[in-house]
C-alpha cells in the first residue's frame, strides 16, 4: 500500500472512529433518515436491480406492495451502513446490547469443544454474527469475508469487522484454514452463505424464492467430512441499531445425511424468514448471475 493510500486509511478509519462515538439518536435517527432518503429518491441504489429480484421472487404480489418492500429495504440498507461504520468504535458491551442472543449459551454447551459451523445469510445486521464471538469464549471465531479490490476499503472493512476473539479469513482461504488450524483451539466458522459460489459445471440448484438458484457448498462438505455441528442465525430487528436471534440447529454432525441436505435446511430456514420479513434481504446483489439448465427452466417451480 502506498503512502497515500495508507494516509487515505487512516483518515477514513478516523472519520469512521469519530462517527461511532456520536450517541446512538444521532448515528441513527440524525443522520439515518436523510441518508435513508437520499439512497432512495437521489441516488436511488440499484433500483432496477432490485426491482427485478422482487418480481421474480414474488410474482403474486403487486406492484404497490414491491414498490413498499423496495422502499422499506432502502431503509434497512441504510441501517446496516450505520451499524457498519458504527462497530469502528461502540464497545464489546454495547455490542452485546444491540445484538442479542438469546440461545448462544446453550448451544456453545451443546457444541462443547467440538469445532462448530454457524451460517447466516446477507439478511438483517449481516455482519453482527461476529459478536458471538464474544460469548464463545473458549473457541476461535473465524469469519469468513471477501477480499475488496480496492486496497483502502478492504483494509478499512477488515478494521471494521475486527472484535475480539475474531479471525479474518478470506472466502478462498477458509477451507485450508480450517484444515490447518482444526486440532488446536476449537474453530467456529462464521460465513455468510448466501452469495453467488464461483461458476462451476456441477451446480446443484435448489428451489429459492420461485427461482432455481445456486449456493455456496463448502458449509456442507466440511460439515459432512468433519463431522460438524452447523446452526443457523438471521438476526431480527427490534428497533432501529438493535437486533434480537437465536441459533437453530441445522445439523448435529452425528446424523447421517444425503448429499445437499445440509444447504437444502439451510435455504429452506433462510427463505422462510425472507418470506417473513422481505426487506431485511439484501436485494441489491445480482443473486441470480446464472442460467439453470434447460430441464429445470421447463419445470415449474
Amino acid at each position: 500500500m502506498s503512502f497515500r493510500q495508507r494516509a487515505e486509511l487512516e483518515v477514513l478509519w478516523f472519520l469512521c472512529r469519530c462517527f461511532a462515538k456520536l450517541p446512538h439518536v444521532v448515528r441513527h435517527y440524525i443522520f439515518g433518515t436523510p441518508a435513508y432518503l437520499i439512497i432512495r429518491y437521489v441516488v436511488r441504489y440499484r433500483r432496477k436491480v432490485i426491482m427485478t429480484n422482487l418480481r421474480n421472487s414474488f410474482p403474486g404480489r403487486s406492484e404497490r406492495e414491491l414498490r413498499h418492500i423496495c422502499g422499506r429495504y432502502y431503509r434497512n440498507l441504510t441501517e446496516q451502513i450505520i451499524n457498519i461504520i458504527s462497530q469502528s468504535g461502540i464497545s464489546d458491551d454495547e455490542l452485546r446490547r444491540r445484538i442479542r442472543f438469546n440461545n448462544v449459551e446453550q448451544v456453545m454447551r451443546e457444541v462443547g469443544q467440538r469445532n462448530a459451523i454457524f451460517m447466516t445469510a446477507h439478511y438483517g445486521s449481516w455482519e453482527a454474527g461476529s459478536t458471538i464471538s464474544l460469548t464463545a469464549r473458549d473457541h476461535t471465531f473465524v469469519a469468513a469475508y471477501h477480499k475488496i479490490e480496492d486496497p483502502v476499503f478492504d483494509e478499512l472493512m477488515k478494521r471494521i469487522r475486527q472484535h475480539t476473539n475474531v479471525k479474518l479469513v478470506t472466502m478462498k482461504r477458509m477451507i485450508k484454514y480450517f484444515i490447518d488450524h482444526k486440532d488446536q483451539r476449537p474453530i467456529i466458522m462464521g460465513l455468510i452463505s448466501d452469495q453467488n459460489p464461483t461458476f462451476r459445471l456441477n451446480f446443484h440448484w435448489y428451489r429459492f424464492l420461485n427461482q432455481w438458484t445456486v449456493f455456496h457448498n463448502g458449509a456442507e462438505l466440511l460439515a459432512r467430512k468433519y463431522a460438524l455441528p452447523v446452526y443457523y442465525f438471521c438476526p431480527r430487528r427490534i428497533r432501529r441499531g438493535e437486533y434480537e436471534g437465536e441459533l437453530k440447529c441445522i445439523y448435529d454432525g452425528y446424523e447421517q445425511v444425503e448429499e445437499h441436505t445440509i444447504t437444502e435446511r439451510y435455504v429452506r430456514m433462510l427463505e422462510k424468514d425472507i418470506i417473513a420479513d422481505p426487506e431485511m434481504w439484501t436485494w441489491s446483489h445480482r443473486r441470480w448471475k446464472f442460467t439453470p439448465p434447460a430441464e429445470l427452466l421447463a419445470q415449474k417451480i
